[in-house]
């Protein structure tokens, strides 16, 4: 029973190890990545804009814009991710970079739509 406690448990804390010490980049940005992250940012609050807007008239619930405008766009965040993650920085590290710039853009988005559906109530 100890010997296949040991085959088990070897090779899991082998790979938590590993995985433990493994080389991220932690320095700063270079520029074109720098560029990618704010190009990336932009490019959401965009998509996020422009997606918002083709459904304002067929709905009245800000929500259900915000929604269905995220999901349209989380492809372009998503590409930010992987390009990141491809370059050796940190999964954990990127994740909170990429959600960070979407919580960013999209409180900025449920704002704006809700001033404007109070001025058009009005």
């Amino acid at each position: 029973m100890k010997n296949k406690t040991s085959y088990v448990f070897t090779p899991l804390f082998l790979l938590i190890s590993l995985n433990a010490y493994a080389e991220y980049k932690t320095t700063d940005f270079s520029k074109e990545e720098y560029q990618m992250v704010v190009n990336a940012s932009g490019d959401y609050t965009d998509c996020l804009n422009e997606s918002a807007m083709s459904q304002i008239e067929q709905q009245n619930d800000v929500r259900v814009i915000a929604d269905y405008a995220m999901k349209k766009c989380a492809t372009v965040l998503e590409a930010l991710y992987d390009y990141l993650v491809s370059a050796n920085y940190a999964p954990e590290a990127v994740r909170r970079l990429v959600g960070r710039a979407s919580n960013k853009a999209s409180n900025k988005l449920l704002s704006n739509l809700m001033r404007f559906m109070a001025m058009k109530k009005k």
